[in-house]
């Protein structure tokens, strides 16, 4: 199975943000347990988050599939546990005399931010849009309309920070999301564009196969990591000039363009076929099966017989000659062509429309 190195890389950064989430959550809840008087909820939210993610660093590690599933089970968890205190502690501080939300709120607002940010990164920009709009809601809503009622606790330097982180702030996070899905939008467009040029600079433009440029780089690059089951089909289209001067270039290019729709399809997945310039074509046939030879050049032959089976009108019946060369622990790129080539002008000097092997 082939890997998407992003998707690997997210992965990787989903697990290092779970292991250090976890961690930082089991530091916050030895820091309560050091008060003098620790809240019994301090010490379980921050312990149970811990725990929580803990075992979803677990579960991904173990299951990379399912990635967004962990990813937004501990946005869930997280938002629970940042919530469950927003909600008792503005309730508590109005209904307990003497006591204040300023001095006995735990860093909620430290909590929240991370957390939308993470969520950016891992989940498409209109969910993380709705998903973070809520959690603000959720959070901010009991802390905020706590602090409006009580101007003292707001105009004090905790009061005003968390007035500010909670509303101008985050209000400045949510807008980032939407300038964030258009630069991912913008960096998808480069990409495909990329795409587009890498495909016109490889692909020969009449046929649509690889131009001999891209097929001389892959093969550098094979005969640079050789394997002895790899070899080459080299063929020509027989007496294709006089196609050209009958009928003209276009059925000649028409010519051209059924043998490549005839051969693509006679071709494994694995295979490279190339157009490696006028007339000619070079197929890379990847671990070619059976007794030494024998099975490149019996797909040589299916390749021939399917080009000639069927006339192509005007031009009529169509041939080519096969030149067909395995490759060799010694060898390099020009004496594995050389040998496909001298191949193939053996099978024209030897009456053309048949395959010969070297």
């Amino acid at each position: 199975m082939i890997i998407d190195p992003h998707q690997h890389f997210i992965r990787r950064t989903g697990l290092f943000l779970l292991l250090i989430s976890a961690m930082g959550s089991a530091f916050v809840a030895w820091l309560h347990s050091q008060q003098g008087t620790p809240q019994t909820l301090d010490l379980v939210m921050s312990n149970g988050l811990a725990v929580a993610l803990s075992v979803l660093f677990v579960w991904l590690l173990l299951r990379p599939a399912s990635f967004l599933n962990v990813i937004w089970a501990a946005f869930l968890i997280a938002l629970f546990a940042i919530a469950v205190p927003a909600w008792v502690y503005p309730i508590r501080a109005m209904h307990t005399p003497g006591m204040t939300l300023i001095d006995s709120l735990p860093p909620i607002s430290s909590a929240l931010m991370p957390l939308i940010l993470t969520m950016i990164v891992f989940v498409r920009p209109r969910q993380v849009l709705v998903a973070a709009s809520l959690a603000w809601v959720i959070v901010a809503s009991p802390i905020l309309s706590y602090l409006l009622m009580h101007p003292a606790e707001l105009q004090s330097a905790r009061g005003m920070d968390l007035a500010i982180t909670l509303g101008p702030v985050m209000m400045i996070v949510l807008v980032y999301i939407p300038f964030h899905r258009g630069i991912d939008q913008w960096v998808a467009t480069l990409q495909s564009d990329r795409a587009k040029l890498q495909k016109l600079a490889e692909r020969d433009g009449l046929t649509g196969l690889y131009n001999r440029r891209a097929s001389e780089h892959l093969l550098t690059n094979l005969v640079a990591a050789p394997d002895t089951n790899d070899a080459l089909i080299l063929f020509d289209i027989d007496h294709f000039k006089n196609i050209n001067d009958t009928h003209g270039h276009p059925v000649g290019d028409e010519v051209l363009r059924q043998i490549a729709r005839r051969c693509e399809a006679l071709l494994r997945r694995d295979d490279v076929f190339a157009r490696w310039g006028g007339e000619e074509f070079l197929l890379l046939v990847r671990n070619a099966r059976g007794a030494p030879g024998e099975g490149v050049v019996r797909m040589a032959e299916v390749l021939r017989m399917g080009i000639c089976a069927t006339p192509i009108d005007p031009a009529g019946t169509v041939t080519a000659s096969f030149g067909v060369a395995l490759f060799h622990a010694n060898d390099t790129l020009a004496s594995w062509l050389q040998r496909a080539d001298e191949a193939l002008y053996a099978a024209k000097a030897e009456g053309r429309n048949r395959v010969v092997a070297k």
